[in-house]
């Protein structure tokens, strides 16, 4: 039964709330991304499929937030007994659209951040997980977005009353939605802290590697907003009355994942401005590979040559001699250095360049 009378709640809205939560963060993330694209085309473009693929993410999540606020002017999160037919119709067509995109900004969130892991990881057991998870989420994104639009015929049934219409059942769509957010949130794991084992592991400074692996780290944050998106789920009641206020709290954590997807992709290529940055105000040194000094293989003498010298010493010990060792030579067959101009050549500095995150 519905509210009548007296016993209706007063006519506010939780929209501009919702807004002024998503829109704030949300031009954190394109900050981030202009930034991110900036430093990839400077000097020179170098652009990568991580790039590419993070673009049409932000692209997505553009349009998602443009619908939002679209929603928001006509009523959404309101209660629907202030909602006239033509509002609430505008209202399921916008979210119905941004349901079906958000899934893009999230999807290639990930494929941006499994594309940048592709190039760092050296181990080819991790670059077939990471295939796999692109895989799932693209296969993932079509069924999704499939089921999305096939569900109701006609698709306005989805928000409106049609008569005659046919709507898949409700347990098979909260299937649909929990079996993507199963497949994301396990992706989100892997990126987050496959980092730590790989990252630790380059030659690179213990600096560097703290500033890289909080960056990409950042991930964990995607796995904490699908979890409560997960418990705002499992109380919605999509058959109450007033569910256009009562989807909210879902409606923004899904938007909050999505947003904080693009800023973990972002932030890792955000090393060399922090790099710059931290180098001209407050003079800490660039970020360089770590440089071992390592003896030339010509500098020293082999195995059998050492065991040699060693007889020859303890046997000179054994006479009572005191023959130095420089004026020893080596036996003919074995090398025509004499000992007395081993380690006489230079040592070689030799660079070990490893992959890195520029």
């Amino acid at each position: 039964m519905g509210a009548k009378g007296n016993d209706l709640p007063p006519n506010d809205s939780v929209g501009p709330r919702l807004l002024a939560v998503l829109v704030p963060l949300f031009a954190v993330a394109l900050v981030l991304y202009a930034v991110r694209i900036w430093s990839r085309l400077r000097p020179k473009p170098r652009l990568t499929a991580a790039d590419y693929m993070i673009t049409v993410a932000q692209v997505a999540e553009t349009i998602a937030i443009v619908f939002t606020i679209a929603a928001v002017s006509r009523g959404f999160g309101r209660h629907v007994w202030y909602i006239n037919k033509d509002e609430a119709s505008d209202i399921g067509t916008f979210t119905f659209v941004v349901f079906v995109i958000g899934l893009w900004a999230s999807c290639f969130g990930r494929i941006s951040v499994a594309c940048l892991l592709l190039r760092i990881t050296p181990w080819p057991r991790w670059k077939m997980l990471l295939w796999v998870i692109i895989g799932f989420q693209l296969a993932a994104l079509i069924a999704c977005d499939i089921v999305e639009l096939i569900a109701c015929r006609p698709i306005r049934a989805a928000w409106e009353t049609v008569p005659d219409s046919e709507c898949f059942p409700i347990e098979g769509m909260w299937a649909n939605a929990y079996v993507f957010i199963s497949i994301a949130m396990f992706s989100d794991a892997i990126f987050a802290l496959l980092p730590m084992v790989t990252i630790w592991r380059l030659n690179r400074s213990v600096v560097e590697r703290t500033l890289i692996t909080i960056l990409l780290a950042l991930g964990l944050l995607a796995v904490g907003a699908g979890i409560f998106k997960i418990k705002v789920l499992k109380g919605y009641d999509i058959t109450a009355e007033d569910n256009a206020i009562d989807q909210i709290p879902g409606y923004m954590w899904a938007r909050l994942e999505e947003i904080l997807i693009i800023i973990g992709a972002c932030a890792p290529l955000l090393k060399s401005p922090i790099e710059g940055f931290l180098h001209r105000k407050f003079g800490l040194p660039l970020f360089r590979p770590v440089v071992r000094d390592l003896n030339s293989v010509h500098s020293l003498p082999s195995t059998a040559n050492v065991r040699r010298m060693r007889f020859g010493k303890n046997r000179e010990c054994s006479h009572g001699t005191e023959q130095s060792r420089e004026h020893e030579t080596w036996r003919p067959g074995t090398s025509s250095i004499s000992l007395e101009h081993v380690g006489s050549r230079p040592m070689n500095k030799n660079k070990i360049e490893h992959k890195s995150i520029n």
